[in-house]
């Protein structure tokens, strides 16, 4: 990276992060009066200093000593109360900026379309609203706002500094061009090193939530030495990037430090002849090095301050790239209201292809093509066909997970693109193979999407699940936690409970994706019945596992490669010995 690049990205970050600062501009403004004072008062320290030395004690003046001492310890006591106030304020100011950044973050990435998680690592997504916005959290401290200070105070001391004595200014000012030329050198190293280091923390934080949300498949394959090898290396890999980075740090340091006392060095020596020739007093030679000191502070805190910026200048990239991404499916211009049904959704001629993507299959072909059928309200329409054939693909596409590429989906005849996203999907209640359960309560389970429903109403729709009884059985009723993916139930309950929640969410449309198929018979002949009482009186989609489940069906649906082949009810599409019977016939074979 060229280094204009690199400073206008330095710029970007600092507006990208001091514009959630200015939300709280009072803050700022007393933290910055707080700082001027204490830049005052690190001004006249050593003039106190250098008034004890060449006047007082020549004098043997005590009662002015004590004075002069006093003033010196009540000036202290100040600076330590003004810095004690712009330390706290900033740190106010500081949690008040990240969390709004986390929080904006946040919901940048559940703004995102599918598309983008299944593009995504959860462990990298982990990262970066953890460790790269703390990253981001230096570039609001004490030290950098003082920046602001110290310039002016640079300037101040450079001037005052060259008007005592103008040769050992210049002297000293000769050691800058070399500061900042170490700093040029090193600049790229650290933040290249940094840039590793995240990135090899992001693989280690996948690695880390791959293996604790897969960790039965670990223990039944016995592959824990596998995995343990994988993050070792990750790990390891970690190990040498934060050395190598702590390698350049370490040179860096020393260095800037070096060329400090190099300027002290100097001062020293010409001050000291300067005393010698009688044309600088002791005092006035020790005032000279507290002001060299307070000239170097800048440079010194700018250099130290490097390494924050180029870890924060790293995770600034890394949070843009999120920022950056903006959803596709979104509302319209003016996006019209939900209708309540009265004839139902129709696909008409709908095509759709994932595209660019190599974990898709068929991500260079169309998933579903120039597919066109009615979803008649208040029926119940079946959808079956042989893996891959994209029924479940058809579903994503209702709900608007997807937006179609050609053809177009209505409700009632409005089309799919036109209506208010959050009520479409509101309007729509799924229960799929893959049970979503979030880690609290039952309660907390079956009223996710439903907050203000009651616990009358929630035990309501329990016993329409068939999970009443279960629920009033447990010490905690709907208080009990269900643990993490709900590991606390049997499938049959977590089904039951997704049932449940369907239900409370009263939508005009329901979908079935393969809700049964990872159950045994039995479970599935029990749970039947409260998926009758979900799919009463609504329309509804069903993607059918086991065809038996389906022959009360107002229509069957049969894809075959994205193409719908056939459709009818099952005794018509059994007298066809089509497609649907050679799928039938295979079942109980």
């Amino acid at each position: 990276m060229t280094t204009d690049t690199k400073q206008d990205s330095t710029l970007d970050m600092l507006r990208f992060v001091f514009q959630r600062v200015l939300k709280k501009r009072w803050i700022l403004v007393v933290n910055i009066l707080a700082l001027t004072v204490i830049t005052l008062l690190q001004f006249v320290l050593p003039q106190i200093e250098q008034f004890i030395i060449d006047k007082v004690i020549p004098q043997k003046h005590v009662q002015l000593l004590f004075i002069s001492v006093g003033l010196l310890l009540l000036a202290a006591v100040v600076l330590g109360l003004f810095n004690f106030l712009a330390t706290y304020l900033m740190g106010v100011m500081s949690q008040n900026a990240i969390t709004d950044l986390r929080t904006q973050l946040y919901d940048d990435i559940l703004d995102q379309d599918t598309h983008f998680f299944e593009s995504s690592k959860t462990g990298d997504l982990m990262v970066r609203l953890t460790s790269d916005v703390n990253n981001m959290q230096s570039l609001i401290s004490a030290n950098m706002l003082s920046m602001i200070g110290n310039i002016f105070t640079f300037v101040g001391v450079l001037g005052f500094i060259l008007y005592k004595n103008w040769q050992m200014a210049v002297a000293v000012s000769l050691t800058f061009p070399l500061t900042f030329l170490i700093y040029r050198v090193f600049r790229d190293r650290i933040h290249n090193a940094f840039k590793r280091v995240r990135q090899s923390q992001s693989q280690m934080s996948n690695q880390m939530q791959n293996t604790l949300t897969e960790v039965d498949l670990i223990k039944s394959y016995t592959s824990e030495g596998y995995e343990s090898q994988r993050f070792d290396h990750y790990a390891l890999k970690n190990r040498d990037n934060m050395i190598d980075a702590t390698k350049n740090q370490a040179i860096f340091s020393p260095l800037v430090d070096g060329v400090n006392f190099l300027g002290v060095a100097i001062v020293l020596l010409l001050g000291a002849m300067f005393v010698m020739k009688g044309s600088l007093t002791v005092g006035g030679l020790v005032a000279y090095l507290s002001y060299v000191g307070m000239l170097q502070s800048p440079i010194s805190s700018f250099t130290r301050l490097l390494n924050q910026i180029q870890q924060a200048l790293v995770s600034y990239g890394r949070i843009k790239e999120v920022t950056n991404v903006h959803p596709t499916i979104v509302n319209s211009a003016n996006p019209l209201p939900m209708p309540e049904l009265q004839v139902g959704i129709a696909l008409k001629d709908v095509s759709f292809a994932f595209k660019g993507d190599p974990k898709r299959a068929k991500s260079d072909h169309a998933a579903i093509s120039h597919v066109s059928f009615n979803i008649p309200f208040g029926q119940q329409t079946a959808l079956v066909g042989h893996s891959g054939a994209g029924k479940s693909t058809l579903t994503r596409l209702i709900d608007r997970f997807y937006d179609v590429d050609a053809g177009d989906i209505t409700f009632d005849g409005i089309p799919i693109k036109e209506i208010d996203l959050k009520q479409l999907r509101q309007n729509i209640a799924i229960v799929s193979q893959d049970i979503a359960i979030i880690d609290g309560t039952i309660r907390d389970n079956i009223q996710y999407g439903s907050p203000e429903a009651n616990d009358d109403a929630i035990m309501a729709m329990a016993e329409l699940a068939d999970i009443k009884d279960f629920i009033q059985s447990l010490p905690e009723g709907l208080a009990t936690q269900v643990g993490e993916r709900g590991l606390k139930l049997s499938g049959g309950q977590r089904q039951r409970l997704a049932i449940a929640r369907a239900l409370l969410k009263d939508a005009q449309v329901v979908i079935l994706d393969e809700a049964t198929a990872s159950l045994d018979n039995e479970s599935e002949k029990t749970i039947q019945k409260a998926l009758n009482n979900l799919l009463k009186e609504r329309t509804s989609l069903v993607i059918a596992h086991r065809l038996s489940t389906i022959h009360n069906a107002d229509q069957i649906v049969v894809l075959d490669a994205g193409k719908v082949v056939e459709i009818g009810k099952h005794e018509e599409l059994l007298k066809a010995h089509g497609p649907y019977e050679k799928l039938y016939n295979a079942q109980f074979e």
